[in-house]
């Protein structure tokens, strides 16, 4: 084979344009992926799917308008958007069982398992927020709340980014997702999707971590005062 046909090839597979030839393997460390395991988490699985979310837009942004892409990008952000919720409420339940208010697991792992809704998800997260923090962290922050409430007008239920086709209403079968072409301010979208997922994976998840925290020393302090209180009156 011609030398400079060879270098052609190796070009063309080093071109980070050309979607149809992925990049060379780089190293045997470099080709490994650990995946799952006992500590992976809905918060890990979201970061994931933010990043991806966030590195297909930022191609977006700098290479030009390519209609291919935004349906799956609007998915990656959308997914990891659900993840966080789901991962914040679980972690409000968890406070919330610590303050002795009952949330009972079954129930819980029951809804959670069941929808994918983001409205009904942002209003139980709301309502377990209420019942730990004052205000203004006794509910997600208006302007998340607001592209949360965008979202679930969008994608009621997790299907219309990942299909064409979804099931419509009772007799209807199978309808088109996206029946009626339209321009979007894709930029303005996805945006606001970035801005929205990472305060929920990063902000929201923050102040119930702290939260926790603070809850593990409240107790921990009461504890001891309690036992200190009842080793000084055995001594009387």
């Amino acid at each position: 084979m011609d030398d400079a046909l060879v270098d052609d090839m190796d070009a063309v597979g080093d071109d980070p344009l050309d979607m149809t030839r992925l990049p060379p393997r780089r190293s045997e460390w470099n080709s490994i992926a650990v995946l799952g395991g006992a500590h992976e988490d809905d918060l890990d699985l979201a970061l994931g799917y933010l990043e991806a979310g966030a590195i297909l837009a930022s191609h977006w942004i700098r290479t030009g308008a390519n209609d291919a892409l935004p349906v799956p990008i609007y998915y990656q952000y959308r997914h990891a958007i659900e993840l966080a919720l789901k991962w914040n409420i679980r972690s409000a339940a968890v406070c919330l069982r610590r303050d002795g208010v009952s949330v009972p697991p079954d129930e819980l792992d029951n809804f959670l398992t069941r929808s994918h809704a983001i409205a009904h998800l942002a209003d139980r997260l709301n309502q377990y927020l209420g019942r730990l923090m004052p205000a203004p962290n006794d509910r997600i922050d208006p302007p998340t709340q607001d592209t949360l409430d965008w979202l679930h007008q969008l994608d009621e239920n997790g299907q219309t980014f990942r299909y064409s086709t979804v099931k419509g209403g009772k007799g209807q079968g199978l309808v088109r997702a996206r029946p009626n072409q339209q321009r979007v301010d894709f930029d303005a979208d996805v945006r606001r999707l970035h801005d929205a997922a990472w305060m929920l994976f990063a902000g929201l998840s923050g102040v119930l971590d702290a939260h926790a925290e603070n809850q593990a020393e409240y107790y921990a302090e009461a504890d001891a005062e309690y036992a200190a209180e009842m080793r000084s009156g055995m001594d009387y």
